[in-house]
């Protein structure tokens, strides 16, 4: 090589405490207990030596690898780190590791468009190695296990490269990056000088729309993909969310792969560094990502907000935006690490052949199965009609059935997955039962008017609520709040003014006219979140089952209509959905009261 191999060490970047640099490059590096303070320097070392311009001294024939080695993917794709570092919501501290680890970068040949790289796998060393010769240099980037090792070579021409103390497993060329020495460092110093690059919500919004992106996962990417453990107030105010939508979007962001993610972001930033700091800057690198995600992924359809946040406090063990997904478009594979096989266990080319509905175990079938019996009836009960989540449960169901008629292992472990699971095995009949069909039936026929819930008695049940009306002596908002109180088992007030479209006043005067009855009595009660109740016996939550939420408390008088089981403490352990359709419990409900057997009213 035509380079110099005297002894030298280039000069060193800064040291960071390990937890320091794991945290900063969190989701786009593996092996975080891996990375020493000096693995900055150790980059940059191994970089020297395949340059020709460092020499390891005696006794070492290469760099000692710095982390595990997961670095080598940013050669060619440092639009994560560069995107990362910019945004406002990074931390400060992470900011400055993330610019210092650019500053590093820039100073190696990875940086340089027209040097020749490949990284891959050889099996046949016991231990981390490094060679030179005049056809290129190759050293090892991580410790050796199970007999084989990763490396990373640089050549000289493309073929054939050094000698390599083993067999070649399987390796790939890295690819010409755009943002050079010169664009990096420029986008380092822009950083310094201006501070982080404007946010811009339009840019989010954006993203979302152009690809089917919940708003959260849109707003994380545009952020260079942050994964802490939990986002602080501070960063949750810059990327415009709410606790549950940052914790809903960071499962998200989880659920693709460190290499998913550079990737994805590889070609996002501008040319010039300083037009992300212009008025438009934010929304070209949506843009540009909206075709990066589109390309890789398809645009999926676009969710409503309204299903979105209705979906944010489900008992569920997938993201929000991937349930919603799973009933707008059943025959699609969710996003990396949503339900079924993590496609983390997957080799690259087997990660995205499997649907959801190709289970391979009990687990995957469990998995799938309490989704849907989460998904269905919350479609039907809670979104309003006309919203496309609520009108893809059918569709949903029918996929259900046609899986477990197929006579392959997926079939039979759906199948067997419905006697045995987390929930019990009649919740999971439901799926296939009548109350189920009645539900689709009801979501198909058009019977409830566009915007409407079919938690509003008045409009799901019109009759029903008249007949109340007219028998109580109150008025309609009344008969139609009493009756919500009677059949529905968590008519919060937040729940009820969505589904009512009423305001604080109506909701008021509504449940001061069936207190002045005696109808209800007011109470503060843990998990509630309503301030009246039906007279009588009141059943707090009991323990969940393993990997679930606890169920909402509830009035004893709606236990044996809605189905809810009891645990030896009397607390409420579980609530199957619905056994009926909500129209059809709420005449049950009022013929009970219409009877003499409704709940006591209070003295």
């Amino acid at each position: 090589m035509n380079r110099t191999t005297s002894a030298h060490h280039p000069p060193a970047p800064r040291e960071w405490p390990r937890h320091e640099m794991s945290a900063a490059l969190a989701g786009l590096v593996t092996g975080s207990g891996m990375w020493q303070e000096d693995a900055f320097a150790g980059v940059a070392r191994t970089a020297a030596f395949l340059d020709g311009t460092w020499t390891p001294g005696p006794g070492a024939d290469g760099p000692r690898p710095a982390g595990d080695g997961s670095w080598t993917r940013f050669i060619g794709r440092t639009d994560a780190v560069a995107l990362r570092a910019a945004a406002p919501s990074t931390r400060p501290r992470h900011r400055e590791v993330l610019l210092d680890f650019l500053e590093m970068w820039a100073a190696t040949p990875f940086a340089d468009p027209d040097r020749h790289f490949r990284v891959g796998s050889l099996q046949g060393t016991d231990r981390p190695f490094g060679v030179r010769d005049e056809r290129g240099a190759a050293t090892s980037v991580y410790w050796p296990v199970d007999g084989r090792q990763r490396f990373l070579e640089a050549r000289t021409a493309d073929d054939p490269g050094p000698a390599l103390p083993g067999s070649v497993i399987h390796s790939t060329r890295t690819r010409r990056g755009r943002y050079t020495r010169e664009r990096l460092l420029a986008l380092v110093a822009a950083v310094r000088e201006r501070g982080p690059m404007p946010w811009d919500p339009a840019a989010v919004t954006g993203l979302a729309r152009a690809t089917g992106l919940s708003r959260a996962m849109a707003a994380l990417l545009l952020a260079g993909a942050p994964v802490p453990f939990r986002f602080d107030a501070a960063e949750r105010e810059v990327l415009g969310l709410g606790a549950a939508e940052a914790d809903d979007g960071l499962q998200e962001v989880r659920g693709l792969t460190e290499a998913d993610l550079i990737a994805l972001l590889a070609d996002v930033l501008p040319d010039d560094p300083a037009d992300l700091w212009r008025p438009a800057g934010p929304r070209d690198v949506a843009a540009r990502l909206a075709r990066s995600w589109s390309d890789r992924h398809g645009a999926w359809p676009q969710a409503s907000e309204t299903a979105w946040q209705a979906a944010l406090p489900l008992d569920r063990r997938i993201p929000a935006a991937d349930l919603c997904r799973l009933l707008l478009d059943p025959a699609r594979l969710p996003p990396a690490g949503g339900i079924g096989v993590n496609p983390r266990w997957l080799e690259p080319e087997h990660r995205r052949l499997p649907t959801i509905w190709d289970v391979r175990n009990w687990g995957d079938a469990e998995l799938l199965l309490d989704t849907l019996l989460t998904a269905v009836p919350w479609a039907y009960a809670e979104l309003p009609a006309g919203d496309a989540v609520r009108g893809g449960a059918p569709e949903l169901v029918r996929f259900l059935r046609g899986a477990l008629s197929r006579a392959d292992s997926p079939g039979r472990l759906l199948r067997e997955g419905l006697a045995q699971g987390t929930r019990h095995a009649e919740e999971r009949q439901w799926l296939t039962g009548g109350a189920c069909d009645r539900m689709m039936a009801r979501i198909t026929s058009g019977a409830l008017p566009e915007g409407a819930y079919e938690t509003d008695p008045r409009a799901s049940a019109p009759e029903v609520v008249s007949r109340a009306a007219g028998h109580l002596g109150v008025s309609g908002d009344a008969a139609a709040l009493y009756l919500q109180l009677l059949t529905l088992p968590s008519p919060t007030d937040r729940h009820v003014r969505r589904w009512n479209g009423w305001t604080t006043r109506q909701h008021r005067d509504a449940a001061a006219e069936l207190a002045g009855r005696g109808l209800v009595v007011r109470d503060r009660r843990a998990r509630a979140g309503r301030d009246v109740f039906l007279p009588g016996a009141w059943m707090p939550s009991g323990r969940p089952r393993r990997g679930l939420k606890p169920p909402p408390p509830l009035e004893g008088w709606k236990v044996p209509l809605l189905g809810a089981l009891l645990g030896h403490d009397g607390k409420v352990t579980d609530l199957p959905p619905f056994p009926d359709t909500l129209p059809a419990l709420f005449a049950r409900a009022w013929r009970l009261v219409r009877d003499g057997d409704g709940p006591e009213p209070a003295p």
